[in-house]
């Protein structure tokens, strides 16, 4: 039951947000919304933003019952803490929410932040300075009872792990907390390493069913960034042709 409001809140958001890009007055009536409220001044309004009856919504959700949700309402899923070798435990309930809507999985752009571009035969080099950011993930991004990212990870068998880099950062012990982190894990949550590598993280993804990845392609100067980006593009552009 505590998941119900939540749930709800997010299900009229969606609805709200779609009356206002379909160009239609804002009136709207649920259980956890009413706009205009019932007793106030303000009066319903038109956007005056010309309406884009087309526009997709995207969600960004991690829990079972949100992502059965994002099936069910959303065009898209914009998805963090993603590992492709466990993809299931994000795409089978967003499968039932679109089963539920009357629609399957492949109708809903499934994009994940596939993490940092990087090529480097000195993987070490390029594991080690993500392992911060992987605790601070773990660690910071909520409580000890709700980190939401915290629990994706110990749901995808990382259970041991995840909680002890937690407490080791809510002890201030982030230095400890980010040697904490294996290399596995980086290797898993990042685009990193030969070009080898790379490649067969990319086909890794495109298996497990992802349709958009987000990247954040490294370099110390835009120019860097970009040809690493383009190497990236060259390499998608390979597994597609791919039989």
């Amino acid at each position: 039951m505590r998941f119900a409001r939540p749930l709800q809140r997010l299900r009229e958001t969606v609805e709200i947000v779609r009356k206002v890009t379909h160009g239609e007055r804002l009136i709207y009536h649920g259980e956890v919304y009413n706009v205009p409220l019932p007793d106030g001044e303000g009066k319903a309004l038109i956007s005056s933003v010309p309406s884009r009856p087309s526009l997709p919504v995207y969600l960004a959700t991690l829990g079972p019952k949100s992502l059965e949700l994002t099936g069910e309402l959303a065009d898209g899923w914009l998805g963090t803490s993603f590992i492709p070798e466990h993809a299931t435990l994000f795409f089978d309930p967003i499968a039932a929410g679109a089963a539920r809507a009357g629609r399957t999985i492949v109708d809903i752009d499934l994009q994940v932040a596939a993490g940092v571009v990087a090529f480097s035969d000195d993987v070490e080099s390029l594991t080690a300075p993500r392992k911060p950011g992987l605790a601070f993930t773990l660690g910071a991004m909520g409580s000890r009872q709700h980190n939401f990212y915290n629990d994706v990870y110990q749901r995808a068998g990382y259970a041991d792990m995840a909680l002890e880099v937690q407490d080791l950062w809510f002890k201030k012990q982030r230095e400890a907390a980010a040697a904490r982190i294996p290399d596995e894990l980086v290797l898993k949550t990042n685009l990193i390493g030969t070009e080898a590598m790379v490649r067969e993280r990319l086909r890794v993804h495109r298996h497990a069913g992802v349709n958009t990845l987000q990247v954040n392609p490294d370099g110390q100067t835009l120019d860097e960034r970009l040809a690493t980006l383009a190497r990236l593009v060259e390499l998608v552009k390979e597994i597609d042709a791919e039989p």
